[in-house]
C-alpha cells in the first residue's frame, strides 16, 4: 500500500528511483561486510561483554548509531523490535520479534523483520561492552559472518 500511493506517485513525477535505492540500501540494518570477527568472544570480565544487569539496559529505549549510519533501533522487554530510519522525510518503520540465541555471548535473532523496504526477514545481532547508555553492536544476515562492531548511544 505504501508503494502504491506515496512511492509510485513520487517515482513517476520525480523521477528519484536512484535515490530510492541509495536510502534503501542505506536503510537496512544488515551489513555486507562478511569478514570474520577476530577476538575472544566468551563471556569473561576481561572483554567487556557486561553482565546480565548491563544486559537489561538494552531495553525499552532508542539507540542511535553514534556515527548516523543506519538505523535507529528499539528493543522493547516483551520481545518486539523496531527500527526507524528517516528516507526522503518520511519516517519508516520496520518491526520484528527478538530472541536470545545465545545470551551467554550476547547473541540476539530478529526474526520475522518487516516493514517498508526491508529486504532481509531475519538478521543477527552480537553485543560488547554493554553499558547503562551504550553498546557496541555486530550485525549478520546469517549468524556466522558478522559486520565490524558499530557503536550504539541511547542519545542522538
Amino acid at each position: 500500500m505504501f508503494t502504491k500511493i506515496i512511492l509510485k506517485p513520487i517515482m513517476k513525477n520525480l523521477k528519484l528511483a536512484p535515490y530510492l535505492l541509495l536510502a534503501l540500501l542505506m536503510f537496512t540494518v544488515s551489513s555486507c561486510d562478511n569478514e570474520p570477527l577476530e577476538g575472544d568472544f566468551n563471556n569473561t570480565t576481561n572483554n567487556g561483554n557486561g553482565t546480565n544487569i548491563e544486559l537489561s539496559s538494552l531495553f525499552d529505549k532508542w539507540w542511535y548509531d553514534s556515527e548516523d549510519f543506519t538505523a535507529d533501533i528499539y528493543f522493547h522487554s516483551n520481545g518486539m523490535y523496531e527500527q526507524k530510519v528517516m528516507l526522503l522525510g518520511n519516517e519508516v518503520i520496520s518491526t520484528g520479534d527478538w530472541i536470545w540465541v545465545n545470551e551467554s555471548e550476547r547473541v540476539m535473532k530478529i526474526e520475522d523483520l518487516g516493514g517498508s523496504g526491508q529486504v532481509a526477514t531475519d538478521i543477527w545481532f552480537r553485543f560488547s561492552d554493554v553499558q547503562e547508555s551504550s553498546f557496541n553492536i555486530e550485525q549478520s544476515q546469517n549468524g556466522t559472518s558478522y559486520s565490524v562492531p558499530r557503536l550504539y548511544l541511547d542519545t542522538e
